[in-house]
């Protein structure tokens, strides 16, 4: 029965790269129904079966977002999309993850979030990376090692974070030598150049997230005078070489009805982005500035928003804390994702600044079945209440249980403080949003109906979990 599945995989993606020339509805349906064909993962089957109900609405925008994505492609083009991205991060990946967990015990994830440098060229207001100062790089061998780990345990989803990638001096070799991985790389945009942007092209398997906080007032505020005029440049090159594009936005108390506007989204349409990555101030740098976290009302006001993006606008919409719903609650700890820094400290998600190992001291793999990880996946979800997801804002309780329980340590000076010194403020923090989203839990979500089933582009959103810079 196996060989005959895998016969019929194979006939399946060898049908898709013929229809991937030709765009057209009947055609999206068919790449759809086909990409069934190559995995027996239900998650991921059921997510197909809600993008082909928004592909047989009328009007829905999903229709809209794959021609943007397919129009911006050649041929050759779309079928390295289709080999890294999809067959190879989903389908081939999911096969070796499957052999992975029935052989040792334990699933690898689905993505990888590394930062390979800390330098950066900008020091901007609140980043979350602040605390571990720009020194620390991993050399290319510790990296060459870390991916050819993921790529045996079927990781080919990696999202390149930093410092800024685009100062890491082995970058453009690092994705060259693992052409089977497709790699998201954030950046600040402001080092981008033609050259750049036409090599990430030539590679195929790279997709480029610029982060941006909204207009020009808004986004120069956050990362300094002037920063905004090269993001725009930034957006001419990667458009002209015709890299697939997407965006990132820091929510704060300051930015958080700009970036969630419809006049927003239609810009950051109008320029490229083909995906908008919504990630909330947490004070987890060793400064903490609590005045920059949104409000309840503020969060909420942004879910709401999403579902209406994704409900209206031709693009891929993400918010990771609001998504909770979706994926059953919290997904770091190396259920869904994990993040190695540039220290080669193994975070649970790059907020969690603790770790228990490090990739130059023992193999990823014992990483991730460490005590410290298995412990996060047992706890999770950490709320029945999905939309409270998170164990650092949400559930600050059970962070300091986990780091006392597992005798993890902290990866740079200053990350203790929200669970020692501000642990009465993350508390009454977590209170103030619990008692405004269990409201919204009950009567929006208890019924087990999903409340933007007709807006929504979809639960396998949170497959693409990457993080802002």
């Amino acid at each position: 029965m196996s060989e005959l599945r895998g016969q019929s995989a194979q006939q399946a993606a060898r049908m898709i790269v013929r229809l991937l020339p030709k765009i057209s509805d009947n055609n999206l349906f068919r790449l759809v129904n086909l990409g069934q064909w190559l995995t027996q993962d239900p998650e991921i089957t059921s997510a197909m079966d809600k993008i082909k109900e928004m592909l047989k609405t009328p009007g829905h925008p999903a229709k809209s977002l794959f021609r943007r994505v397919l129009g911006r492609l050649s041929y050759a083009r779309r079928i390295r999309l289709f080999e890294t991205l999809f067959n190879g991060a989903w389908f081939t990946g999911g096969a070796l993850r499957d052999q992975w967990e029935e052989e040792s015990g334990y699933r690898p994830p689905f993505i990888m979030i590394l930062s390979p440098t800390l330098n950066c060229n900008l020091r901007c207001k609140g980043c979350y990376t602040l605390g571990y100062g720009r020194k620390p790089e991993l050399s290319p061998e510790a990296v060459e090692k870390l991916l050819t780990e993921c790529e045996e345990m079927g990781i080919f989803f990696v999202t390149i974070l930093g410092g800024e990638p685009l100062l890491y001096p082995p970058l453009f070799s690092m994705l060259e030598n693992h052409p089977s991985i497709f790699f998201q790389v954030y950046t600040n945009g402001t080092l981008m150049t033609q050259e750049k942007a036409e090599r990430i092209a030539q590679l195929g398997n790279v997709a480029v997230v610029l982060s941006i906080e909204g207009g020009r007032e808004e986004t120069d505020a956050w990362r300094g005078r002037g920063v905004y005029e090269k993001i725009m440049k930034a957006f001419e090159h990667l458009n002209e070489a015709g890299v697939i594009i997407g965006t990132s936005a820091t929510v704060t108390r300051e930015n958080v009805y700009s970036v969630s506007s419809l006049d927003f989204i239609d810009r950051m349409i109008s320029l490229g982005s083909l995906a908008q990555m919504y990630f909330l101030y947490i004070p987890v740098n060793g400064m903490a500035d609590f005045s920059l976290m949104v409000t309840p009302e503020e969060r909420d006001h942004l879910r709401r928003q999403v579902l209406k993006i994704r409900g209206e606008r031709p693009i891929f919409a993400l918010d990771f804390w609001n998504d909770g719903p979706y994926v059953e609650g919290c997904i770091a700890g190396g259920r869904r994702y994990f993040h190695v820094n540039a220290k080669g400290d193994v975070e649970p998600c790059v907020y969690t600044h603790i770790a228990a190992d490090n990739i130059l001291e023992k193999p990823l793999s014992e990483a991730l079945n460490s005590p410290l990880f298995k412990e996060i996946r047992y706890c999770q979800p950490h709320n029945e209440n999905h939309l409270r997801p998170c164990m650092i804002i949400d559930n600050p309780e059970v962070m300091r249980g986990l780091i006392t329980k597992t005798q993890c340590r902290y990866t740079h000076p200053g990350a203790e403080e929200i669970y020692t010194t501000h642990k009465e403020w993350m508390d009454s923090y977590a209170a103030r949003w619990g008692k405004f989203a269990d409201r919204i839990w009950k009567e929006e979500y208890e019924n087990g109906e999903d409340p933007g089933a007709d807006e929504t582009q979809s639960a396998p959103s949170m497959r693409f979990a990457p993080v802002s810079n």
